[in-house]
């Protein structure tokens, strides 16, 4: 199975049989010669271990390292042993064992998805995750950004029925440039909202949302830009490189792209009151 996110080319060699998310077929491409990536996908009783130092313990994850290469062993949170590993071989081939009694599991996206660490690959080819509702509007991006429950999805929807925009995914997109200009790209996770399309489009703004009594626009400074770009990218902190190179983006992508916040609430004004200020201030949208 040959799959293109991004920039990234992979093949997954797996049991054909394997019930996986639906969503994964938008992502095959059919010319799958010269991957980047190879991933053997193989079912096993128990998890083997290796020797690589451990570097990151969370709930849901274990990282080891031998200075380049990664392991990865996967948790449900506040289980005791791992449901899977992931073990890369070499730079370009990756071993992953999951546990069988675990099979049926990976319909869902999050899981199936965690077994591949994409992450890391996709901040090699300088590209990254993006928690967002992303948003398609005269041909770009509106990327509605924030916590969780903070009315992202509310915010698409208004859009969608008040200004005939149409949603690309309900959770998140892969921000990286193309022919030097950032845009949003579709990305396999969609969460809960279940909206995956498999779309680049030009980046045309981020807006980062708050909830309140009135709508309020402001744009924002480019180190508060920044702040607020990170805080919703998914970042491997336990990798220094990583970290430094999600820095250099989020700051090439406020120095190209403008920023705002938007205090609103959960009506059709909040609509008007951001396109009166895209309207003023972005050319794109005109």
């Amino acid at each position: 199975m040959n799959i293109k996110c991004g920039e990234l080319k992979f093949n997954i060699n797996c049991d054909k049989n394997w019930n996986i998310p639906k969503n994964v077929e938008k992502f095959i491409v059919e010319n799958g010669d010269y991957p980047d990536l190879n991933y053997n996908i193989e079912f096993v009783n128990s998890i083997s271990k290796d020797n690589r130092q451990i570097t990151s313990v969370k709930q849901d994850l274990m990282v080891g390292s031998d200075g380049e290469l990664e392991t990865r062993y996967l948790f449900i949170k506040g289980a005791n042993y791992p449901y899977a590993k992931y073990t890369e071989v070499d730079d370009k081939n990756i071993s992953v064992e999951v546990l069988e009694d675990f099979k049926d599991m990976f319909e869902i996206d999050t899981m199936f998805w965690s077994l591949f660490a994409l992450e890391r690959h996709m901040i090699q080819r300088k590209a990254l995750v993006f928690h967002c509702g992303y948003t398609l509007y005269k041909n770009h991006a509106i990327l509605f950004s924030g916590p969780s429950g903070i009315g992202k999805s509310t915010q698409s929807d208004l859009w969608k029925k008040n200004r005939g925009a149409e949603i690309l995914n309900g959770d998140k997109c892969l921000l990286l440039k193309d022919n030097d200009a950032w845009c949003a790209d579709g990305w396999p996770v969609c969460g809960s909202s279940e909206i995956c399309i498999n779309q680049r489009t030009k980046l045309g703004n981020i807006v980062f949302l708050n909830q309140g009594k009135e709508n309020k626009v402001n744009k924002l400074s480019k180190i508060e830009a920044v702040k607020k770009i990170i805080s919703q990218l998914t970042i491997n902190y336990w990798n220094l490189d990583f970290v430094n190179e999600a820095f250099t983006i989020a700051e090439d992508i406020v120095n190209n792209i403008n920023i705002y916040e938007l205090i609103c609430t959960p009506d059709v004004r909040a609509v008007e009151v951001l396109e009166k200020c895209l309207e003023d201030g972005e050319t794109w949208i005109l």
